[in-house]
């Protein structure tokens, strides 16, 4: 739960990191042939060096992922069981997904244009929902759920807590949920098993 976030960071940089080395590879090859050129010898040079920094990036943060699953890997194994490491996850997105806010609103910029912009309050919101977990162990459901900053984003939330519950309970129908628990910025719903 601590490193959920985390990893999907790692993740995405790691996909973002590769695409980009492949991108400066490609390009610092096919520039190595204007090295033949005075002006245009230091363009190797420098985009060969920016590859080399994308890819070390890249190499760390696909080590630094691989690192924190392997661990939480092991933990689970030792503690609980694998497969509830996957349903979390799995669960987590299908929860985030369900509690997404998407409300689109169209402003007229002049009489001839108009520009769609989203809600501030779903914007604040939502960032919330992204930081969303779901664990899930063998004795217990836990899901956590950042309260926004804003005052009306918090407003949505408390008018969403019965939702959320219910489908928390009905996704996990072998645990029984409380109320939810408001601790400082954090929303807790913690299930038991039956």
């Amino acid at each position: 739960m601590k490193t959920f976030n985390l990893n999907l960071n790692f993740f995405l940089f790691s996909i973002l990191g590769l695409f980009f080395s492949l991108l400066f590879g490609v390009v610092t090859s096919k520039t190595e042939s204007l090295s033949k050129f005075a002006p245009l010898s230091k363009i190797s040079f420098y985009f060969g060096n920016l590859h080399r920094l994308i890819l070390m990036s890249t190499v760390l943060m696909t080590l630094l992922l691989l690192l924190s699953v392997t661990v939480e890997i092991i933990s689970r194994v030792k503690k609980d069981s694998l497969p509830n490491y996957f349903t979390s996850i799995i669960e987590t997105f299908r929860l985030r997904r369900f509690s997404y806010q998407s409300e689109r609103t169209d402003k007229v910029m002049n009489d001839s244009r108009a520009k769609t912009t989203i809600n501030p309050i779903y914007h604040d919101f939502n960032r919330s929902v992204k930081k969303l977990t779901v664990d899930i162990t063998e004795n217990q459901v836990i899901v956590f759920i950042k309260i926004p900053h804003s005052q009306q984003a918090q407003k949505i939330l408390k008018e969403m807590e019965h939702l959320l519950r219910e489908e928390i309970s009905s996704r996990s129908p072998d645990y029984i949920f409380s109320n939810p628990e408001r601790i400082k910025n954090q929303l807790w719903f913690i299930g038991t098993k039956r």
